[in-house]
């Protein structure tokens, strides 16, 4: 009985958690904190529908830089698979600096990534720079760097 109150405190301490980020959020920001939700969740195609056709990505991964989701997230999974690399997670701080006005917003979110790597558990803390434009359809990401520190 114990386990089943804890998991339970622990699944609404989650809830309102993102709660409490979402609701301080500029929705200027909300794209980028959607887009980690949904990898978190597993769902590349609500992550997908977060950036615009060409968004810019750099990471740390080769060839490094790619113009958009749909390109980064094949060559993400295919050196995840290659690296034997499971249980990703990436833990979003909020965000530590923002600049945003009518059309276009900037963000920057310290960030812990973990992960296995052939089972072995791995942390990685870094910093996501994000930059997001209103369009017709809404709030998009247009861009974002991962920096590992």
């Amino acid at each position: 009985m114990k386990s089943i109150k804890l998991a339970v405190a622990i699944c609404c301490v989650s809830v309102l958690t993102t709660a409490a980020r979402a609701a301080s959020e500029p929705p200027a920001l909300a794209p980028f904190t959607q887009f980690i939700d949904a990898m978190n969740a597993g769902d590349a195609k609500k992550a997908a529908s977060e950036f615009t056709a060409s968004a810019t990505i750099i990471d740390e991964f080769a060839p490094h830089i790619w113009n958009s989701f749909a390109g980064w997230n094949a060559d993400l999974g295919k050196g995840l698979k290659a690296d034997r690399v499971t249980d990703f997670h990436i833990a979003l701080s909020p965000v530590s600096f923002k600049n945003v006005d009518a059309k276009t917003g900037y963000g920057v979110a310290p960030s812990t990534l973990t992960f296995k790597v052939k089972g072995k558990p791995t942390t990685e803390k870094g910093m996501f720079t994000f930059t997001t434009a209103k369009s017709a359809e809404g709030w998009r990401v247009t861009g974002w760097a991962w920096s590992t520190l």
